[in-house]
């Protein structure tokens, strides 16, 4: 018998279910016959073209079914709920992930995956501003997971630290994406003088240590695109010198066991 906490809470894995449902069948559907037709596929299709044009404050069933000419009703039919429509709508604008080059080395893989999604989020900001429901389920949003674990398995990582680092990567791509697109410059710009103005270097010395020179400053512009750039290096030196230590240590841990 289950405890009396856990009964009392409602199972989402059903919901979960029907999501990734609608995510692969929106992905696998054929191409448009000559006369349109209602589909989810056409659904998603209109409402990310809103999205990228309007945000998603502007996206309603009711909006999406005016300009598709039909009634917020049908559009129910194929999709469920709105939940699932911007599900729907994530997966299928982050489409396939880049493919690299053969022979292409696991840093410089990782690092051009890294770039890519930021380009994706870039392009379509309203992504970032959609509600996480899970890991990711959807075709294309598992593509570009495994196009990530796999140079970082190339690197020789422990098996345990695979899944971890690949979501933290991802999650700080994301997050700073947000940033890059939420930033006032304006703001940025006098982020600086606002400091200096304000900054008690008996209660905040670093950061007094740093106005004026590199680091503080360099926020200034309001480009965080530096920052995602010396946070990748410093990870990948990180993994790389853990993936080192692994390999060194293989022949120990071999003439240990024979």
């Amino acid at each position: 018998m289950l405890p009396a906490d856990r009964t009392s809470r409602p199972s989402r894995t059903n919901d979960l279910s029907a999501v990734a449902d609608l995510l692969w069948r929106v992905n696998t559907d054929h191409a448009e016959e000559p006369r349109p037709r209602l589909s989810a596929k056409r659904i998603v299709g209109t409402a990310i073209a809103l999205a990228d044009v309007e945000g998603l404050d502007a996206l309603s069933m009711q909006r999406i079914a005016s300009e598709m000419g039909c009634t917020a009703m049908a559009l129910y039919r194929h999709i469920p709920s709105k939940n699932q429509l911007l599900a729907a709508m994530t997966d299928a604008a982050t489409g396939r992930p880049p493919t690299p080059a053969a022979a292409k080395a696991w840093r410089s893989e990782v690092e051009g995956w890294a770039d890519a999604l930021w380009g994706l989020y870039l392009r379509h900001p309203w992504i970032l501003q959609t509600p996480r429901l899970s890991a990711p389920v959807g075709p294309n949003e598992l593509a570009w997971f495994e196009a990530l674990l796999s140079p970082l398995h190339r690197a020789g990582l422990d098996r345990g630290d695979l899944i971890p680092l690949a979501t933290f990567i991802s999650s700080a791509v994301r997050d700073l994406a947000r940033v890059a697109t939420e930033l006032d410059p304006e703001g940025a710009a006098a982020y600086g003088q606002v400091l200096a103005e304000r900054l008690d270097p008996q209660l905040f010395p670093t950061l007094c240590s740093l106005a004026g020179g590199d680091g503080l400053d360099e926020a200034e512009d309001g480009d965080v695109t530096p920052i995602v750039h010396l946070g990748m290096q410093r990870l990948l030196d990180g993994i790389e010198a853990r993936a080192h230590s692994n390999s060194s240590s293989a022949p120990d841990k071999e003439e240990r066991h024979g």
